[in-house]
């Protein structure tokens, strides 16, 4: 009994030390990935395709910056990698790159997060976003103190094209109707 009680604390300390091992690696590869603000589409990018998604990339930051313009958020937290796979649950393979940032005030859902889609995903990025949507709906519905957070999520603007999606969520503090600012996006 005392054999195999040492044999399962040795393997139950052998798991824990591969555990934490695989996050530390993780961890890096995800701050690489959030420094770049982009999700690459494989990781058989060629050298041309890596050049086209860092320009894409600095265009996103522009049309971002134009959109916080009219939707200012407080407490800014920037979107990582991480959160464009479980949080938005958008599969890797559909994001090309992406910029965004939302608020880490508790009750506000205030969101900009513009996207460059893979070839031919724009409409499954979209569909996947109006779901991201409704389950934050559902979220804040929990809570009678979010009103305003819910409201704002039901109001969100997804809108996309063959070269960029966009979804907005007014933040607490903003008044402005967000349709028109997206539009203007979509017009340039």
């Amino acid at each position: 009994m005392m054999k195999r009680s040492i044999l399962c604390m040795l393997t139950a300390l052998a798991l824990c030390a591969a555990l934490l091992a695989g996050c530390g690696g993780s961890s890096s590869s995800s701050q690489a990935g959030s420094a770049a603000n982009s999700a690459p589409a494989s990781s058989e990018q060629t050298a041309e395709t890596r050049a086209g998604a860092e320009n894409a990339a600095a265009d996103l930051d522009a049309v971002a910056e134009k959109l916080l313009e009219a939707n200012p958020i407080s407490n800014q937290f920037e979107i990582a990698a991480m959160n464009i796979e479980y949080d938005f649950m958008l599969a890797a393979d559909d994001v090309v790159s992406y910029k965004g940032v939302r608020s880490n005030d508790n009750g506000d859902a205030g969101l900009v997060l513009v996207i460059q889609p893979a070839a031919g995903r724009s409409e499954a990025i979209c569909e996947t976003l109006e779901t991201y949507k409704q389950d934050q709906v559902a979220f804040y519905g929990n809570y009678p103190e979010f009103g305003q957070a819910q409201a704002n999520v039901q109001n969100a603007v997804i809108k996309g094209s063959d070269s960029l999606v966009v979804m907005v969520i007014a933040s607490n503090e903003c008044d402005a109707d967000l349709g028109p600012a997206v539009d203007a996006v979509f017009a340039q």
